[in-house]
């Protein structure tokens, strides 16, 4: 599980370091995945969240690991993404990260099919439970996610103001 979560940031971390860089730069890659750590931690809380109050079963370590493997689906669009980056030129990149972002609705969903699939079919759960329980994991890891990243923006960008303001 954790080799996979690492192989996960390592991918993103890949794909914002062409991005950014141009290339793969060793402490483009390193900023990258410390600062995109949280979406790997954020799923497994929405996970022991979803886990312990809706199935409520004991023994959650394998099944953690099955349901991170729904990131699937967004491992491969990244590697797309960090493909698209590496190929197009700097100046034509807006278009291409428009449809990056058009694009990502298709792991969205195929992660989201995935996860309801592996809910029916592994823990018994009906069609309506498991999409319930989807929809409970995806509002609690996004708004996280969500949170944890602007709120980082926010406090650099604004604490310094508030503190500058406050000393006169």
């Amino acid at each position: 599980m954790i080799r996979r979560q690492i192989l996960f940031l390592f991918v993103i971390a890949c794909a914002v370091s062409l991005a950014v860089e141009g290339r793969v730069v060793p402490w483009a890659v390193l900023d990258a995945g410390i600062s995109f750590a949280f979406i790997p931690v954020f799923q497994l809380l929405a996970f022991l969240l979803v886990w312990r109050v809706r199935v409520g079963r004991a023994r959650a370590g394998a099944s953690a690991a099955a349901f991170l493997d729904g990131n699937t689906p967004w491992l491969w669009w990244w590697c797309a993404f960090a493909a698209m980056v590496a190929c197009v030129p700097p100046r034509s990149i807006g278009l291409g990260v428009t449809l990056a972002e058009v694009s990502a609705v298709i792991p969205f969903a195929l992660s989201v099919v995935g996860d309801v699939r592996w809910l029916r079919r592994d823990h018994g759960r009906t069609l309506r439970e498991a999409a319930t329980d989807v929809v409970v994991l995806r509002v609690v890891t996004w708004g996280a996610c969500l949170v944890w990243f602007f709120g980082i923006a926010v406090w650099y960008l604004e604490v310094p103001k508030v503190v500058a303001w406050l000393r006169g």
